[in-house]
This record gives C-alpha cells, sequence and structure tokens, in this order.
C-alpha cells in the first residue's frame, strides 16, 4: 500500500544546480487523482504522477525531484512557455532520469527478466534465437511485447526527455520491481531489431492479444512489430541533427508525427529540444501564439531556408479528418494523426529535379500561397481508393476495380500495346519501387516479371479469400498457379501495402494516357502539376469562382514524371511554367 507524500517546492538555477531527478511518464488518466501534500497544502494529482512520485522515492528517505504536472503550472501559459524553453537543459542536467511504465500488469515481471537475459547475450546471435524461439520463453517475449505497448512509448514528450539525458544517468521504473538501466532496454531492443528476420518466421500476426495489438504505425501488430518498432525503437535514435541544419525540422516532424500529444502546439515545442539551435532560435516557445499561427510558422520557415516546397505534401486530406484549426489546405495539420504519409518522406523521388523553389505568401494572414509550377496533366478516371483499415479484402476490391479500369480502357489498344500498360499498371501499384530479385539481389525483377508476379499474388489471393468473385480472363490463368514461398502475404504487406493504403489509381485525360496513384481525396478534372522544389507532383483543384486560386489535394504518382522528366520537357521548351494560387 502505498504512503502520503509530502513535498515542498525549492527554487534553483540551472547554472548550477543540486542534484535532482527528472520524471519522465505519461500522464495517464487525468480524472483518477490522489491526494499529496504540498508545502502543507492537500491537493489532487493524477495517479499515473503520484505513482511515479512513490516509485522513485522508494528506499530513500527524501528526494529531490522534477516533475511536470507539479513544477509548471499548467494553466499559466506564460509560465509554460518559459519553462519549456528550459526543458531540455533541465533533463541534461539530471543526475537521473527515472522512466515511469505504470504497475504490474500483462506479467510485466517477466518481461523484465526477458530483458535481462537478451542483454546478458549481449551479440551472441545464437544465443538470442533460443532465447526468442524456445517455447520457455515464449511468456516473456509476449510479456516484452505488451510492454513495448504501453502509453508511455506513444507520448510526444518522451522523445526530448530521453534524448537529452545522458544516457548512463537513466532508470526505468515499473511496479514495484528495482529500477532497471537504460542500457538493458537499449541493448534488447537492439537485440530485436538485429533478429527482425527470425522474429518473423517464429510469431505470427495474432500471438499478440487482441487489445494490444493496436500500435503508432495503426496496423495490428504481432510480437515482431511490437519488439522491433514499440517500445524504444519508437523513439528512434536520431544522434546529432546538427549536420541536417533546417532540415531536421521536417525530418523530425515526420519522424515523430504518430506520439500523442493533447496540446496541439506542442507538436513542434515538444520537438523543440532534440533539434539544432537554428531551428529553436526559429521558434521562441509561445502559448499564446495560435495554432494557425505556429503551423503556418513552420511552412513559413521550411520554404525559406530549404527553398523545398515538400513540406506542403504533408497537409494530408484523405481520410477526411474534422479539425478545429481551420488551416489552409496547403499548411499540414500536425495536430492530426493520418494513416498514409507523404510520398516523399518515403521514397527518393526527384520529380523537379534540383529546381529550388519559387513561391510568396500573398496576404498578411498568410492564407494564400502562390508557388510557380508546371502543369502535366488532369485526372481522367479514377478507381476507388484503398481503405485505411488494413483489411485484405479492401486491397483484393480495389485492385479488382483498378484492373478493370485498365482493361476497359485499353481494349481497342494492339496486344503489344496493352501489354506495356498492364507493365505500367503493376509498377504503379508500388509506386515504381519494384523489388530487387530474391534470388539475385542486385538488380530488381523486369517489368514483365513484375507483372506476372503482381498477377499471380492478388490472383491466387482473390481466388483464396474471395472465391465468389469471378476474375477476368487475363487474372483467372494465374489464380492456380503454386507461387514459391517469398510470394505470401508478407509480400504484398511489404510492397503494396503502405504503398495503396488510403490511395486510389487513376488513368490521366490527355492525349497520352497515364496512370498514377495518388490521394484518396482526388476527383475527376483535378490538375496535375510539379511545383518547382518539389520532390513529387501534386493533385490541385480549382476554388468554385475564385480565379487562379486552387485547393490543395495531396500528393501524386505519376509514372514516368517522378525524375526530372518534366525538367528535361521544360529545358526543351515542351512545358511551360505557370503561377498557382493555393489557399
Amino acid at each position: 500500500m502505498m504512503s502520503a507524500i509530502k513535498c515542498d517546492i525549492i527554487h534553483e538555477s540551472l547554472a548550477n544546480p543540486p542534484e535532482y531527478i527528472c520524471i519522465s511518464y505519461a500522464w495517464g488518466d487525468a480524472d483518477d487523482k490522489r491526494p499529496i501534500q504540498i508545502d502543507n497544502a492537500n491537493i489532487y494529482i493524477a495517479v499515473n504522477v503520484f505513482e511515479a512520485l512513490d516509485a522513485v522515492r522508494r528506499g530513500r528517505r527524501e528526494v529531490l525531484v522534477w516533475i511536470d504536472a507539479l513544477c509548471i503550472d499548467q494553466q499559466n501559459r506564460d509560465e509554460r512557455s518559459q519553462q519549456v524553453q528550459l526543458m531540455a537543459e533541465i533533463y541534461a542536467k539530471a543526475e537521473e532520469v527515472a522512466i515511469w511504465l505504470g504497475q504490474h500488469e500483462d506479467d510485466s515481471e517477466s518481461a523484465e527478466e526477458f530483458l535481462k537475459d537478451i542483454a546478458i547475450a549481449r551479440d551472441d546471435p545464437e544465443e538470442i534465437r533460443y532465447l526468442l524461439s524456445a517455447p520457455a520463453k515464449l511468456r516473456g517475449v509476449g510479456a516484452v511485447a505488451c510492454l513495448f505497448q504501453r502509453d508511455y512509448w506513444k507520448r510526444l514528450w518522451v522523445v526530448q526527455e530521453v534524448f537529452n539525458a545522458k544516457p548512463h544517468a537513466i532508470r526505468v521504473y515499473c511496479g514495484d520491481s528495482v529500477s532497471l538501466p537504460w542500457g538493458i532496454y537499449k541493448r534488447a531492443a537492439r537485440a530485436f531489431e538485429r533478429h527482425k528476420r527470425d522474429l518473423d518466421s517464429y510469431f505470427p500476426v495474432d500471438l499478440l492479444p487482441r487489445d494490444r495489438r493496436q500500435s503508432t504505425l495503426l496496423t495490428p501488430l504481432s510480437y515482431s512489430q511490437a519488439l522491433v518498432y514499440e517500445g524504444p525503437n519508437s523513439l528512434y535514435d536520431c544522434g546529432s541533427l546538427d549536420e541536417f541544419g533546417e532540415e531536421s525540422l521536417l525530418y523530425v516532424m515526420r519522424t515523430y508525427r504518430r506520439k500523442l500529444t493533447s496540446e496541439p502546439r506542442d507538436r513542434i515545442f515538444g520537438i523543440l529540444g532534440i533539434l539544432p539551435e537554428v531551428v529553436r532560435k526559429g521558434f521562441p516557445v509561445d502559448y499564446n501564439k495560435s495554432v494557425k499561427d505556429i503551423y503556418t510558422d513552420v511552412v513559413d520557415f521550411l520554404l525559406y531556408t530549404t527553398e523545398c516546397l515538400d513540406v506542403i505534401c504533408e497537409s494530408i486530406h484523405y481520410p477526411k479528418q474534422t479539425s478545429a484549426n481551420k488551416l489552409p489546405s496547403w499548411v499540414p495539420d500536425w495536430s492530426q494523426n493520418p494513416e498514409t504519409t507523404a510520398l516523399g518522406y518515403a521514397y527518393d523521388f526527384a520529380a523537379a529535379g534540383r529546381t529550388r523553389a519559387k513561391y510568396r505568401l500573398l496576404d498578411q494572414r498568410r492564407n494564400e500561397l502562390e508557388i510557380s509550377a508546371i502543369r502535366v496533366d488532369t485526372v481522367g478516371i479514377q478507381g476507388v481508393a484503398v481503405g485505411t483499415l488494413c483489411t485484405l479484402a479492401d486491397y483484393l476490391m480495389a485492385f479488382l476495380n483498378w484492373h478493370a479500369i485498365l482493361i476497359e480502357s485499353t481494349s481497342s489498344e494492339s496486344a503489344s500495346l496493352r501489354e506495356n500498360m498492364e507493365e505500367v499498371f503493376c509498377r504503379t501499384l508500388c509506386l515504381g519501387k519494384i523489388p530487387l530479385k530474391a534470388e539475385d539481389e542486385s538488380r530488381p525483377y523486369s517489368p514483365s516479371e513484375w507483372k506476372r508476379i503482381c498477377y499471380q499474388i492478388f490472383a491466387k489471393q482473390l481466388h483464396s479469400r474471395l472465391p465468389q468473385i469471378p476474375l477476368h480472363d487475363k487474372l483467372r490463368q494465374y489464380a492456380d498457379i503454386d507461387l514459391e514461398g517469398i510470394f505470401n502475404r508478407q509480400f504484398l504487406q511489404s510492397n503494396f501495402g503502405s504503398r495503396m493504403m488510403g490511395r486510389c489509381f487513376f488513368l490521366t485525360a490527355g492525349d497520352r494516357v497515364g496512370m498514377g496513384m495518388g490521394t484518396g481525396f482526388m476527383l475527376p478534372d483535378d490538375i496535375i502539376i510539379i511545383p518547382l522544389g518539389c520532390r513529387t507532383p501534386i493533385i490541385v483543384r480549382k476554388e468554385g469562382n475564385k480565379r487562379g486560386r486552387y485547393q490543395f489535394v495531396g500528393d501524386v504518382y505519376l509514372d514516368g514524371y517522378m525524375n526530372r522528366e518534366v525538367i528535361t520537357q521544360l529545358d526543351k521548351g515542351e512545358r511551360k511554367i505557370e503561377k498557382f494560387v493555393l489557399i
């Protein structure tokens, strides 16, 4: 049973502080409170704060701690602004940073023992494989998978708290166990990462308890995924970002976009502590500023310092989400957690080559952004969008719909052209990223080989999962072919999963029919342009009767236009640069 907690508030200078402990934790249920005494006054605090304080004082007569819930007046915006600017220094100078994961549950005692076993094995691959695969150790594996799914790892603020702490000063507390050094967690997490293939083969997706399968990846997790991507590995190891300069801002905001925070301003303020000084200077912490101004500041800063337009592609409008922030269509709403990611984030496209963005903000309120871009085509026929629930049926039904559009649109063409169009179709499904051959990893599959593999995988899955749906002759011939072991559902997920999710296939309306895949928010007659200084083409939509004004719809893969082809056409005089005003 926990005893009473009595505290006194003292004020110290960071210039020469006494030894103190910083507590890093998840806030938990704010309505579940416990009483403590501060300066002889009784106040109620969140149960997670109470338990964290109780854990770090265990075995000590008294202890000096810094914890945000008590050391910052959360209702005073001026004080929050001032204190948050000191957070990096506060955690960096702490004698200990105590990570509080919560009370024992889901067999967390077994998890801690298993983590110690993995850490002791260090880099011995055979010993680690034994620990991961031995039936007697399955309980420990499952317990760690659950431990790595706790709310603590999903919180945005803990990223900079751990980043700025001295590695040897971090200790992890869970329940009433003796705290463990951070090094044990880190060594185990690295071992899981190195042995991902082993974990994939040992543990199918349905092993993780159903209520623990939701992750920051927004897909059901297997033990393997929880161990490799969650826990300490979800905090990533950014190292020094100084060499990236201003570009580090977009990198960090993308990387930690799925982390959680209740205050939308903290999407930027909560990561400043890991960014270079050159970025921090551009964003003085001010909780009195509107969310709109702060998020527009991010775009303005990146456009000015990097001369690159990629940041606007982070404004993801599908699936449609309601927001109280009332942002222009080209300003990303970082408070939203979209299931899809911008194409330029994941892939090395160079649609505009090495051109620099040409832009200007047209009004004082910064609602309109004028950009220079090259008009390429318009959306003609579009297929259904793949849902973001990650069900296999969504992918299969979308493939059927898209394939039917392709077959119908090419029915009057020659056999050789139809064959070529089908190869382009299959290349488009994986956003042009055809994988390397399994038997010869020095080169990718040829277009014809990749078409055969695509048709075999989708036809086989359709025949197996949705046997009541008749297949087109083009696909039926592939349905009964036995696939090699590597071409399984995991292969489908790796090469098509995140690339198709939230997107739809389309044909362009121009004389030369093109193929592409982009946001499910697109509509026929939307315009495809390639802005100067942007890695990918984007789709814009005319805004009613407002002449020259366009809504940003989303980024897009357009086959044949992802690697500066349009710049070559521009140099030959075949294209021209136009102005588009995004609102």
